[in-house]
């Protein structure tokens, strides 16, 4: 699949979440089989999903997320400090996710099954160096975000 360099994808995803997945993603790429490895995460916002999918053309979108709700200290400005690649969505049923439960992180085993879609990223890695919110700019957007700028849910963003 390639991946398109015609817009990003900036979200937020609780941090316990993402470290929970990638050993989720270290156990699946030990599995024997040929499935795809990917991780499925729960989103609100199906109006920006459906919108992604139309844009992408079945193309990959880069996703740079925002470590949410997380534990250690956090810098002044805020900072993407994750990448994945997004490959689609798939709506929910009855809140919960329809697909395999493997593509969940066991930490999202307490959510309440509250989600209207879930968004699937595949190669979710922590950057070595994070990206600052404040050189991102939203799709078709004039000016940057603020230097404090906090993502509440998932946002297109101009390919960085």
């Amino acid at each position: 699949m390639t991946t398109t360099n015609s817009f990003a994808i900036l979200a937020p995803v609780p941090e316990i979440h993402l470290i929970s997945g990638q050993e989720t993603l270290a156990q699946l790429s030990n599995e024997p089989n040929n499935e795809i490895v990917k991780l499925a995460f729960g989103s609100m916002a199906f109006e920006v999903f459906r919108q992604i999918d139309e844009l992408r053309q079945l193309q990959s979108v880069e996703v740079f997320i925002y470590a949410s709700d997380s534990t250690a200290d956090q810098p002044l400005h805020t900072q993407v400090s994750w990448h994945g690649l997004y490959v689609g969505h798939v709506p929910s049923r009855n809140g919960r996710y329809p697909g395999n439960k493997k593509f969940r992180p066991p930490s999202t085993l307490t959510d309440k099954p509250t989600w209207a879609v879930f968004w699937e990223v595949q190669e979710l890695e922590s950057l070595e160096k994070p990206i600052e919110i404040a050189s991102l700019k939203g799709l078709h957007k004039k000016s940057h975000y603020s230097s404090r700028f906090i993502p509440e849910e998932p946002l297109l963003i101009e390919y960085p």
